[in-house]
């Protein structure tokens, strides 16, 4: 108990010397893979004389990280074992063979010094917790002296009262942590051992020598014995050695991943096949998120494969995302003009127009051209719907694309060029006063001939444009033929 106060006092001596530099809580950081632990405790005995008597214990321990989770160790134990040895029932005959069968040597207290050395295998539970809960095992040799051999009370006894076997401990422990480097240890765990004897008292080979000896026999009836075992509770300091301040190795301090919020166990915190360094450093994404920009792309995908950018939703800037231009567009996601048309992608399917094809309509004219320098309608061929298509109209006759009737004169162009044959710049072509529209649908007389009924008269002025005048000196100026009366 003496131990145990010691350390409660070590511990509180620490704590409030490192009041300064408060432990900020998770994830911890130890900054350290290899531990070195000390302190001490009390050992309970567990064999034939298992009574409430416990020893003094002091222990030492030291780790090495091999991962997130796993260390591996060694530690050394040495201390006492107390028990009252005493005369019991079912091991009546072997203690007093072993021991005599005078009163006074019964119920007498005993101890057996110890020291034990062992490889321990430890799984830490929660490494980036304030409180770390780890569970351990291993195996090793103890050196033990029971005081009844070295006094040699007993029958039978090794010639050297030192005695050593195999011991397995195993247990549960606790990291709580002051700093980054220090922290308070406590651990519970069971010792196994191989041999009956730390007490002086293996009563199964008591009972076969006496056996041998006497001639008369081993008492089938008589009751087996387990090989001894320890408990032992232990309390201490525990430091991190020699600060390893990249953990997981991927670049960045683990006071960095204390900022950023990321994994300093683990090189790549979102999973996404990125080291956290590489999205911090070079691509500027969010080391926390598989997809940082949300597009619906993991930034392994943008990065890797499609060579976007993992922070932009959109690359290119064409108004439509990365994801949408790849998976359901098919469009390029690293040009804002996919088809060089010169319309951007997302004003395309705004327009209606296909961001993959540069002559929607099939007209000859790039739908740029048509919508941002002729005007014409890049879903249409024949925009005014005047029979002539868009190109032949801009390159070919240069009349208006976006106008079906480009002089204005009541005759669609396609009308004017193809069938009627006017001049589609000229409302009148011939000049005579009347409009092609008026002459055709009208008057009915010839747009490209001012004089339809060649009387000299024009077709404006003619009263008769499709009947040439009479000359014969009666109304000659009219225009009209006629007879004198």
């Amino acid at each position: 108990m003496r131990i145990l106060l010691t350390i409660l006092i070590l511990f509180l001596a620490t704590t409030a010397m490192a009041q300064d530099v408060p432990y900020a809580g998770q994830p911890r950081y130890p900054e350290g893979r290899l531990t070195v632990s000390a302190g001490g405790g009390v050992a309970k005995y567990n064999g034939e004389f298992t009574d409430h008597n416990v020893g003094e214990l002091f222990w030492g321990q030291v780790t090495y990280e091999l991962s997130s989770y796993v260390r591996l160790g060694l530690q050394g134990e040495k201390g006492m074992l107390n028990y009252n040895r005493r005369w019991r029932r079912n091991t009546r005959t072997a203690y007093e063979t072993q021991f005599g069968r005078e009163p006074e040597l019964n119920g007498v207290e005993r101890s057996t010094e110890f020291t034990a050395l062992a490889a321990v295998l430890f799984l830490d539970l929660l490494p980036t917790e304030f409180l770390n809960v780890y569970l351990y095992g291993g195996a090793g040799k103890m050196w033990y002296m029971p005081e009844d051999y070295r006094s040699r009370v007993t029958r039978y006894y090794p010639g050297n009262p030192e005695q050593e076997t195999w011991v397995f401990p195993g247990g549960i422990g606790f990291d709580i942590m002051i700093t980054p480097t220090i922290g308070f240890n406590l651990e519970g765990r069971a010792n196994l051992t191989t041999t009956g004897g730390l007490d002086a008292f293996a009563s199964d080979y008591v009972r076969d020598r006496f056996a041998e000896e006497s001639g008369v026999g081993r008492n089938p009836n008589a009751a087996k014995t387990a090989d001894d075992l320890y408990f032992s509770v232990t309390a201490g300091i525990k430091i991190w050695l020699f600060p390893d301040n990249d953990i997981d190795n991927d670049g960045l301090t683990n006071d960095e991943e204390a900022e950023l919020g990321t994994n300093p166990y683990d090189a790549d915190t979102d999973g996404d096949l990125l080291t956290d360094w590489h999205e911090v450093r070079n691509l500027g994404s969010d080391p926390r998120l598989m997809d940082s920009d949300g597009d619906g792309l993991t930034d392994y995908e943008e990065t890797i494969k499609y060579r976007t950018r993992p922070d932009m939703l959109d690359t290119d800037g064409d108004g439509i995302g990365d994801a949408e231009e790849i998976q359901r567009f098919n469009t390029d996601a690293l040009s804002a003009d996919s088809d060089g048309d010169g319309l951007a992608d997302g004003l395309e399917l705004q327009l209606g127009t296909n961001p993959n094809r540069v002559d929607t309509d099939g007209d000859g004219l790039r739908d740029g051209d048509e919508y941002l320098k002729y005007g014409t309608d890049p879903l249409l061929p024949d925009s005014d719907g005047d029979g002539i298509a868009d190109y032949d109209e801009v390159f070919v006759g240069k009349t208006e694309a976006i106008s079906a009737d480009s002089d204005k004169d009541g005759l669609t162009d396609f009308e004017e060029r193809s069938i009627e044959g006017t001049d589609p710049f000229n409302p009148d072509t011939d000049g005579d006063g009347l409009t092609d529209y008026e002459e055709l649908r009208i008057t009915g007389t010839d747009p490209k001939n001012p004089d339809t009924d060649g009387d000299g008269f024009i077709d404006s002025v003619d009263k008769c444009p499709r009947l040439p005048e009479t000359r014969n000196g009666f109304q000659d100026d009219d225009g009209c033929p006629d007879t004198r009366p």
